[in-house]
């Protein structure tokens, strides 16, 4: 009996725990999902961060914000005083309005890193400056650091290993400072064949200033025989020169001789008229190969980057005027190459907003050019894939058939968004003259390998049109007529279809049983044995 009452107490007590009335008598408790939660946890962590920064100088804020789904943490009201060896005084203070370290979101971790550091409303007092700098700002006038924004970018990107940094830094009453590079590390050999300095393939170095008050201000401590324009051209001239020739121990160069020259004419420009300054690499859209020789030595770099002094960057030269934009809506205005030229700059927002879905209706009637299709096409690929990737693929198969580059990788990144009976669908829906499909007619040759080739082309959509039932039925025939290396493409191209699900594998069967049926009928119709067939 003892076992029954034992049993029969524990379903009592279990009722009564389940009593709504017994478990209204105290507070909701947290539960375990709401304790760990990410947003808790992310900001536990930023909050240990900040106790570590603060073993090394006094910092407080208003509010910290972690997100981590977003990748964002948010701090408000920040006031540091760091410890720093010339201010004896402990008088250094910045204060920050807001101050957000970002990264990228969860999605974008699969193609990129980055990492974003933005400072806004921003105000560092005097003695955070080494002493020789505080006191000309304060002759100058300024009695702290108005910092409205101080912002640093830097990304890598997986697929191309390039590495892109940027930074602006603006001072209110003094000027702003952008500064724009991207680049590739390229490994290199060292003398005995070891991995030595790297070498760094450049595609982007920009640095520009924009005077807000910081020339009139700073002009005051200058002596008044120093301000003169052709002064200041002649002792930038000497200063400059003097270090690309390594202190007169080599002869500058023509090229190092043209940069000084365009380099003073903007700086006698900037303090006659204080505007704005810029040194930018004239690069082409490769870059440029900077050997470790090159970047260790300044006076090689500006002829290897073909750096320039001027007073705008070279984007500013290349603004589209409103009378060319005009004509993208005027039919026949402008000619097929023309539309193209100026659907890519729109496409990637160069010299005009960047406006992806105003492309359609301008290159949709180019798609009947057969000269045009192909770039058209590709065009239109990529204005469409986040929105409507069917439609995007659609586009891509067009120029797959016109073998455009870079298809192949589009093609595969929008498959990865669709499901195989869509893929399927696009590639038995043709919608250009150029897209018909190779027959068993393009085939002249008797080397069995001109089969696999054209299979292979039309697999990847390297060359052809993409068709994954054309590829295999010519894989069918190369197979058969004796190419050894035939048997290892209908494997690949069975396993595209292998291992996503019971109606994927019943569509690709039924496929794979009329690619069978049109091989074997067009092998006995058309005589394939007598012209494969060797001794």
């Amino acid at each position: 009996m003892k076992p029954i009452y034992a049993l029969t107490l524990s379903f009592a007590l279990a009722l009564a725990a389940a009593n709504p009335a017994i478990a209204q008598d105290r507070d909701p408790q947290a539960t375990l999902a709401e304790v760990f939660a990410p947003d808790r946890i992310a900001t536990i962590l930023a909050n240990a961060a900040v106790s570590a920064i603060r073993t090394q100088m006094e910092l407080q804020y208003d509010h910290l914000q972690a997100d981590p789904l977003r990748g964002t943490v948010t701090i408000s009201g920040l006031v540091a005083r760091p410890l720093l060896p010339y201010d004896q005084a402990r008088q250094c203070e910045i204060t920050v309005e807001r101050a957000t370290l970002s990264s990228a979101a969860t999605s974008q971790f699969q193609t990129t890193a980055d990492l974003n550091l933005n400072l806004i409303g921003g105000r560092a007092t005097l003695a955070c400056l080494e002493r020789e700098v505080a006191l000309a700002l304060r002759t100058a006038g300024y009695k702290d650091v108005p910092l409205d924004q101080f912002k640093v970018s830097a990304s890598y990107s997986y697929a191309t290993g390039a590495t892109s940094v940027d930074g602006t830094v603006a001072v209110n009453g003094f000027g702003i400072l952008d500064l724009s590079g991207s680049g590739t590390i390229l490994p290199r050999l060292g003398e005995f064949g070891y991995p030595g300095d790297p070498a760094v393939r450049v595609t982007r170095a920009v640095a520009t200033l924009k005077d807000d008050g910081g020339w009139e201000a700073i002009s005051q401590v200058i002596p008044e025989n120093l301000r003169d324009p052709q002064t200041i051209r002649e002792l930038g001239t000497e200063a400059v020169s003097q270090a690309l020739s390594e202190g007169g121990l080599r002869p500058l160069g023509a090229v190092e001789r043209d940069f000084v020259s365009d380099l003073m004419d903007q700086v006698e420009a900037f303090v006659t008229d204080p505007g704005e300054i810029t040194l930018q690499a004239n690069l082409p859209p490769d870059g440029i190969v900077v050997e470790p020789e090159m970047y260790e030595a300044p006076q090689f770099l500006i002829a290897a980057i073909g750096l320039q002094a001027r007073a705008t960057p070279i984007e500013r030269s290349e603004i589209i005027d409103v009378a060319t934009l005009a004509k993208l809506n005027e039919p026949g205005a402008l000619s097929a190459v023309e539309t193209i030229d100026l659907a890519t700059a729109i496409l990637g927002g160069d010299g005009v907003p960047m406006g992806r879905a105003l492309l359609e209706d301008a290159l949709t009637p180019l798609l009947a050019d057969r000269d045009a299709a192909g770039p058209a096409a590709a065009l239109l690929a990529e204005a469409t894939m986040d929105a409507a990737p069917a439609e995007a693929y659609s586009y891509a198969l067009i120029a797959s058939a016109a073998s455009i580059p870079g298809t192949v990788g589009l093609m595969d990144k929008l498959e990865a968004r669709m499901t195989t009976q869509a893929v399927l669908d696009a590639q038995s829906t043709f919608r250009n003259e150029i897209e018909a499909l190779p027959t068993l007619a393009n085939i002249t040759s008797d080397d069995p390998r001109e089969l696999r080739r054209m299979g292979l082309a039309l697999f990847t959509g390297e060359g052809q049109r993409r068709h994954y039932v054309q590829a295999y039925y010519f894989t069918l025939l190369a197979e058969a007529a004796g190419d050894i290396a035939a048997t290892s493409l209908r494997e690949e191209i069975e396993g595209r279809f292998k291992g996503r699900g019971p109606e994927v594998a019943a569509t690709w069967r039924a496929a794979v049983a009329d690619a069978q049926q049109a091989a074997l009928n067009d092998w006995i119709s058309n005589d394939l044995p007598a012209r494969y067939l060797t001794n």
